[in-house]
């Protein structure tokens, strides 16, 4: 599943793009083939980081050296669209299955009494401010790269600006948008869940005293060091006496 979304977003990313453009000559040819290489090696050694955060770095690559793969007449509004929607999906459907454990059968089951009664009205309200955010996590981005690129405003601003270079300029603006999505999700979308994805904030504090008055109370190294030159001294001592 995972190879099949990847060379999806590899195909409506890089390879038609630089199809469209004429970018497939020369040492071009090696960087537009550069992503499905990284792609076939996160999918070999079974890495998370490879194909969260490689693999769609890499795609950049191609869009870097030609920036006209990433101008506005490339993309147009249903396909970019489409494009949206198979990134989205790769991305799912890997973080997905990059995490998603079996966990090991249990040696006996035991049907608990609060699961019988169903789940607090708090627990509901927490469940729909995470589709919210999982659904505004989405939407965000799509919103910001279609100002960008289908703005005719701001496309004719660029024209007026960087007469000669609107495909470079409209890349630049499309990557500072990905790169202020980045930062509004870690500092916003992650700031909210992090809380909720670290467990209760009472068990968690009362978790961390019992761990930090288990390390006050267990030796340090510095202890089994100092033994251990008193120890010297002392065997040193003994030999200065005796011989």
């Amino acid at each position: 599943m995972a190879l099949l979304l990847g060379i999806n977003v590899w195909i409506s990313v890089v390879l038609l793009p630089a199809v469209f453009v004429g970018a497939m000559h020369g040492f071009r040819f090696g960087v537009v083939m550069l992503p499905l290489a990284v792609l076939a090696w996160g999918l070999v050694r079974g890495g998370e980081a490879v194909l969260l955060g490689v693999f769609p770095a890499t795609i950049l690559f191609p869009v870097a050296m030609t920036p006209a793969m990433g101008s506005s007449h490339v993309y147009g509004p249903l396909r970019f669209m489409l494009v949206v929607v198979g990134v989205v999906a790769y991305l799912f459907g890997v973080s997905f299955f990059a995490t998603f454990h079996e966990p090991p059968a249990p040696r006996s089951v035991r049907t608990l009494t609060s699961a019988q009664t169903g789940r607090p009205p708090r627990w509901r309200r927490r469940e729909r401010v995470y589709w919210m955010l999982v659904g505004l996590s989405v939407v965000t981005p799509g919103i910001l790269l279609s100002w960008v690129l289908f703005e005719p405003s701001i496309q004719s601003y660029l024209e007026q600006m960087y007469p000669g270079r609107l495909a470079l300029m409209t890349t630049m603006l499309a990557v500072g948008a990905i790169v202020l999505y980045l930062g509004i999700y870690h500092y916003l979308f992650l700031g909210v869940l992090r809380p909720h994805r670290t467990g209760d904030r009472d068990i968690v504090v009362m978790l961390a005293r019992a761990s930090s008055d288990a390390k006050v109370g267990k030796p340090r190294t510095r202890f089994y060091l100092g033994v251990l030159v008193a120890l010297a001294a002392m065997f040193a001592l003994t030999l200065a006496r005796h011989l």
